[in-house]
Parts: C-alpha cells; sequence; structure tokens
C-alpha cells in the first residue's frame, strides 16, 4: 500500500512503534512498553517528525490496526503538537463490551480475553510470535493495557487522568475508517462500525468493503487491506478521497 501512495506523489515516512522492526529493542531483548507509551509518545514524535519535514503541505495518519486506535486516542487527548490534516484507519477499532452490540461476538471476544491473560502470566509476555498471530512478541504491560480496558469497559490511562473514549469526540480533520469485509473477529465491522461512530462531531466515514466495492474482487482480511496488491482499487479510492478532502 505505501509503495502505491509513493507512487501518486506522497512523501510516505514508515516509522516502526517501539518493538518493531528497527524501533528496538524487542521483547526478546529486554523491551517493555505501555499502551499509554505509544499514545503519549511514539506516535506524537512521528507525526512531529512528519510535519517537520511537510512545512505547510498536509499530514495525513494511514493507521493500520493499532496504530489506528492509538492516533485517534492521541489525537483526542490533545497530544499532537500539529494535529494531523486527515486519517484514514485501516482495520482500527477498540474492543469493550459496550462497543460491541452482538453478543455473540462480545462472549467470544471475552474468552479471548482471558486467555490472552493467561497465556501472558505464563509466558511473561504475549509470545505472538511463537503462536504465530503476529509479526512481533507484545510486551506485559502493554498487553494488560488492552486486557483492562475490557474489563473496566472503558478506555482510558490506568489512572484515569486520560479518557480515550471521551476525547475521541473532539478528533479534528476528516476520518475515513475501512474494514475488509473477511475481518471476522479483530475488527469485526458491528463492532468497529460503533466505535468509528464516536470519531470527531459526526463520526468517521466508516465503510466495510469487499467484493464489488471500489473495483474489489475478494472480500480482504485484517491484513490483506494493507499488503494484498489486490487491493489497488481501494487505495486508490483512498487516495481521491484525501485528495477531495484535502483540496
Amino acid at each position: 500500500m505505501l509503495s502505491y501512495f509513493a507512487s501518486q506523489g506522497w512523501e510516505v515516512l514508515a516509522p516502526d512503534l517501539r518493538g518493531r522492526g528497527a524501533s528496538g529493542p524487542s521483547v526478546s531483548a529486554g523491551g517493555t512498553w505501555s499502551y499509554e507509551d505509544l499514545v503519549r509518545f511514539d506516535l506524537p514524535a512521528c507525526v512531529a517528525a512528519a510535519c517537520e519535514r511537510a512545512g505547510s503541505l498536509p499530514v495525513v495518519v494511514l493507521g493500520h490496526s493499532l496504530s489506528g486506535h492509538v492516533s485517534i486516542a492521541a489525537a483526542g487527548a490533545g497530544l499532537y503538537q500539529r494535529l494531523p490534516d486527515a486519517h484514514v484507519l485501516l482495520s482500527a477499532n477498540m474492543w469493550g463490551p459496550t462497543l460491541e452490540p452482538g453478543w455473540c461476538m462480545r462472549l467470544l471476544k471475552g474468552l479471548s480475553i482471558r486467555l490472552l491473560s493467561l497465556v501472558c502470566a505464563l509466558a511473561g509476555c504475549f509470545p505472538a510470535r511463537r503462536l504465530r498471530v503476529g509479526p512481533v512478541d507484545e510486551a506485559q504491560p502493554y498487553i494488560q493495557d488492552l486486557i483492562r480496558f475490557w474489563r473496566q469497559d472503558h478506555w482510558a490511562t490506568g489512572d484515569g487522568s486520560i479518557d480515550y473514549l471521551s476525547g475521541m469526540g473532539r478528533v479534528a480533520g476528516p476520518v475515513l475508517a475501512l474494514v475488509g469485509r473477511a475481518d471476522r473477529f479483530l475488527a469485526h465491522c458491528d463492532g468497529a462500525r460503533v466505535w468509528s461512530s464516536r470519531i470527531g462531531a459526526g463520526g468517521a466515514d466508516f465503510r466495510v468493503v469487499g467484493r464489488g466495492d471500489w473495483g474489489l474482487d475478494f472480500d480482504p482480511d485484517h491484513m490483506e487491506l494493507v499488503t494484498d496488491r489486490r487491493c489497488l482499487p481501494l487505495w486508490q479510492e483512498i487516495h481521491r478521497w484525501l485528495l477531495g478532502r484535502l483540496s
């Protein structure tokens, strides 16, 4: 996806959040972090660097999954020196019982949270690579934050000083939120729609995309929205959406 946007004349910066890629140390090397570290420090630093390079040009956060909801949390909490001019969120949402309208999915996510808690207690982290459910192992404090969000049914800092959930309504600028039709768990469309509806004054421009939408010939899942070249028609539509909103 980023190669496509670069080919259209965008200057694309692709930073790694801590513990990922070149932003070490990883969990195996002794690295540790919390969700608040990502919201308070990592995304604000990345956006500040982009704004410094951009000058008067617009800056867009194109956030997939974690970086999507982290950026919304940072923007709503007023942690950006300069707000992004637009957000495009792909496969992004936050888990919480009241954010999940379907009882079956709410039950399934609740059971998953219990399993996540057990695995972290036994392993001292979330061994995503060993379990083959993600590219990097996740630090225990970060996972404990996600567990707390669900159990307390509230998206906020541990000390309650920043309420990310209520802050969503203060996010300014256009927001496009997309989830793939085949993403049946991590960013399930029902929960993602409820979460996205709280962004800004009137909610994000939310869409579930799949076969027949914008020229797609398949139903993308959580990762395929950003990694599968068959999503090129979707990326082209995002490009057009941004040009229209930023003009």
